[in-house]
């Protein structure tokens, strides 16, 4: 028997080991999204009176494209976190469970996903955000965060790059995370992070990946960067984009990435840009973006391929909302295809809501829709800086920026959702101390254009948008887009502003954190006193009025702007 058996082995030792198998092409079906922000419910699409997105429709979307294709992969480009009420009120866990239920296969950690910071249970700075990696099904992903010490950041749940598989073919996606991170999040909860440079740290991660030996390489890139689309569904003539995105695709060997996934700018890209293929889909899942990458022995096969145009979300409005009636599970046409809602996914908002309580309590009512302008005095700045104003009495000033108001108010009766959905973020008011010198710096750094134009009450300011130069305010040797300096004037009750003067300007914790760059403003500044969340004095403003907001007209006064546009030479709030 020993014999037999030793035989055995030196004729298997001596047969010659078998041909590999000669893999054809195979198609890869890949499906993006990205800036999710806890996108539960539809919303209304501009300029049309069909809804858009909303996550049993999203979930039915997926489950389509599933059926189709079995193995395909979903990938998301970071923002999880930050949006509805629900999503909020369970920190984080909402989105993570959401996703868990499309089936994500990896997402990028994107500068939101920092925002809830310290949880029960786990009082870090990032203790939300732990909780979500533990219990998120997919691979959340991040290359170039570093702690102060130069070693990774990688909780558990998160990693620099992961591989996947489908087909026969490895798949290697690597994630990134913005470096504007620490500026557009709560800097405390990142405050004993690095966020490195993004195209150093593919080139360090690189040799590790490679050695893996993939065929595909991937990014999820939560970074900035655009061009700009055409339309909100439709993308605009191909371009290298700016920022972060076209660093990687200038400074890199071409052909680094097949395909770059990406977030953070809430723009539309579906293009090949040399040997790589650009994915972005706006946000809050309205959009899917898909591509079948055809993959050879020999790699991907670039014309083989076929980018699709977005898939938009769109159909009739199905959610009742806080009125009477029920969410119509019916199919029905979404974005051109019948498409059936997802039952799971609408038992899973129910379950949440159950959790976070209602928030379809009255507040009083608008006679007029108010809208957000970033690049400009927006109706909706105006009635959230006069409520800051309100809350904080004693204030001189007050500020709010742009980009921190994520929803259009609409006309007739408001609920707490409509006030929810205009300020998400848990900001809390603070009324702080400055000179009148900090505040020119504010005001040039918030009228900058790089985050949008700051939005205020209790003062005016004027800004040249032709001016284009400016200064290196925080010594890194470069100008840059937040430096520019637009500002001519500022006054504040009607006065100009005085240097040497002491004013008590009311703002949230993100700002004074160093948010949208205004660290510099902030430096020396001295809180006098806090306040509550600014979305809890939303809630309780518009009752204030003895009117419905805006009864009396628009907000912006034309005869009275709040920020005047023109050469500085002009008529303005201050020469």
């Amino acid at each position: 028997m020993r014999f037999a058996f030793f035989t055995l082995l030196v004729l298997a030792a001596c047969k010659p080991p078998a041909k590999p198998v000669d893999q054809g092409p195979v198609t890869l079906h890949i499906v993006a999204m990205n800036d999710f922000h806890g996108a539960l419910y539809e919303q209304p699409m501009k300029g049309s009176d069909k809804a858009i997105g909303g996550l049993p429709w999203l979930a039915g979307a997926v489950d389509a494209l599933r059926a189709d294709h079995p193995d395909l992969l979903l990938l998301d480009a970071g923002d999880l976190f930050q949006g509805s009420w629900p999503v909020n009120a369970t920190e984080g866990r909402g989105s993570v469970e959401a996703e868990n239920l499309l089936g994500v296969d990896a997402a990028a950690v994107g500068n939101h996903d920092f925002d809830y910071g310290p949880i029960e249970g786990d009082d870090s700075l990032r203790g939300a955000l732990k909780a979500g990696a533990k219990l998120a099904k997919f691979q959340w992903l991040t290359a170039n965060v570093f702690h102060e010490d130069g070693t990774r950041w990688e909780p558990e749940g998160i990693a620099p790059w992961t591989m996947l598989e489908r087909k026969g073919r490895k798949i290697a996606v690597i994630g990134l995370t913005t470096t504007d991170t620490p500026e557009t999040t709560l800097k405390k909860n990142v405050a004993d992070l690095r966020f490195e440079d993004v195209v150093q740290a593919v080139q360090d991660i690189l040799t590790e990946v490679n050695a893996a030996h993939p065929g595909v390489t991937v990014l999820l890139g939560h970074l900035t960067g655009q061009c700009k689309p055409e339309s909100y569904t439709e993308p605009g003539e191909p371009c290298t984009p700016s920022g972060e995105i076209g660093r990687l695709l200038t400074e890199l060997p071409p052909g680094t990435f097949d395909v770059m996934i990406l977030g953070h700018a809430h723009t539309l890209l579906a293009e090949r840009n040399g040997d790589t293929f650009l994915l972005e889909d706006r946000s809050r899942g309205e959009l899917l973006g898909r591509l079948d990458l055809v993959v050879g022995k020999d790699g991907v096969a670039l014309d083989a391929s076929t980018l699709h145009q977005p898939w938009a979300l769109v159909h009739d409005p199905v959610d009742p909302g806080c009125g009477d009636g029920t969410y119509d599970l019916s199919p029905r046409d979404l974005g051109g295809r019948t498409i059936t809602p997802s039952s799971q996914a609408l038992d899973l908002v129910h379950s949440l809501e159950k959790e976070a309580g209602s928030l379809c309590t009255q507040v009083g009512c608008s006679a007029r829709p108010l809208a957000r302008d970033r690049h400009g005095e927006s109706d909706l700045g105006d009635f959230v800086s006069d409520a800051i104003a309100w809350a904080m009495p004693d204030a001189d000033l007050a500020i709010q920026n742009a980009g921190g108001l994520r929803a259009n108010l609409p006309s007739g009766t408001l609920r707490r959702e409509d006030l929810q959905a205009v300020m998400p973020f848990d900001n809390r008011l603070l009324l702080v101390q400055m000179t009148g010198k900090q505040v020119q710096m504010l005001f040039r750094i918030g009228s900058s254009g790089a985050h949008g134009m700051m939005q205020l009450s209790g003062g005016a300011y004027h800004i040249d948008p032709n001016k284009t130069g400016g200064s290196d305010i925080d010594g890194d040797g470069q100008t840059a887009e937040w430096e520019t300096d637009r500002l001519c004037g500022v006054t504040v009750d009607g006065n100009p502003l005085d240097p040497d003067a002491t004013y008590e300007v009311a703002t949230t914790d993100f700002l004074l954190g160093g948010g949208d760059h205004l660290g510099p403003a902030f430096k020396g500044a001295k809180v006098s006193k806090e306040g509550p969340l600014l979305r809890e004095v939303l809630f309780d403003y518009p009752d204030t009025l003895g009117q419905c907001v805006a009864a009396d007209g628009p907000l912006v006064d034309p005869a009275k702007p709040r920020i005047l546009e023109s050469p500085c030479d002009a008529q303005g709030p201050a020469k």
